[in-house]
């Protein structure tokens, strides 16, 4: 996995004005810093976040936003974007290669309806609701062991097969076509060129300080899995 991305798309947008949006969402003392292309928003800086429309879709480039995606629990992100776009679908997406993260989230109508998370130390620690047609092909590629452990192999790559941490990208890119008509790997440089709005903020009115969260069982983790950085 070569990818680094964190982007929370909105399909369909309501009109709003972005900076009230964003601190609706909890990012005070906004300032104005320098517009970015999306292939330089796409991983921003700390501190840093970038908002724009391409194709009749807002996004919204930040670092931890889009995280908040993958609790059981609905996030007050979760809260005020589905507040603000009652009828638009939500999606949210985080890729990581240094350590193969990978994860997207996509809420309908209001309601989580697919949301799958991973990387290589964990495996895939978040799988919420019934498989998308976007999903389809790669799941066909896929087999099941005998420990629930699910691989895939694929006819072009002459090799073992690979881990679900090794194809998270893959679902990632082609979760990214519901939305653009193409795939993120395969977008043309118009997307990538695609200016996006610049804010810096206060880092400790979004910053999360606990170093514990609880899990999908009910206990404590000591370090969250989105503390991989």
């Amino acid at each position: 996995m070569g990818w680094k991305a964190f982007v929370i798309i909105v399909n369909n947008p309501l009109q709003i004005d972005n900076e009230s949006l964003l601190r609706e969402l909890g990012f005070k003392n906004l300032t104005k810093i320098e517009d970015e292309p999306f292939e330089v928003a796409i991983y921003p800086k700390d501190n840093a976040i970038y908002i724009g429309n391409y194709k009749d879709n807002l996004l919204i480039c930040e670092s931890n936003a889009p995280m908040q995606f993958f609790e059981d629990a609905q996030t007050k992100t979760e809260k005020v974007l589905t507040k603000q776009f009652p009828i638009s679908e939500i999606c949210s997406i985080v890729l990581h290669s240094v350590v193969n993260l990978w994860g997207y989230s996509i809420i309908k109508d209001g309601q989580k309806i697919r949301a799958r998370a991973g990387s290589a130390e964990d495996g895939t620690f978040v799988d919420i609701g019934e498989p998308i047609e976007e999903e389809a092909e790669l799941f066909s590629k896929a087999t099941i062991n005998e420990n629930g452990v699910r691989t895939y192999l694929f006819e072009d790559i002459d090799d073992e097969p690979m881990t679900e941490d090794q194809v998270g990208e893959n679902f990632v890119f082609a979760i990214w076509k519901r939305y653009f008509g193409e795939e993120l790997d395969r977008a043309d440089d118009l997307l990538f060129e695609t200016i996006l709005t610049g804010y810096s903020y206060d880092n400790n009115t979004k910053k999360i300080d606990s170093t514990e969260q609880k899990n999908t069982s009910g206990k404590i983790d000591q370090k969250p899995w989105w503390k991989f950085w």
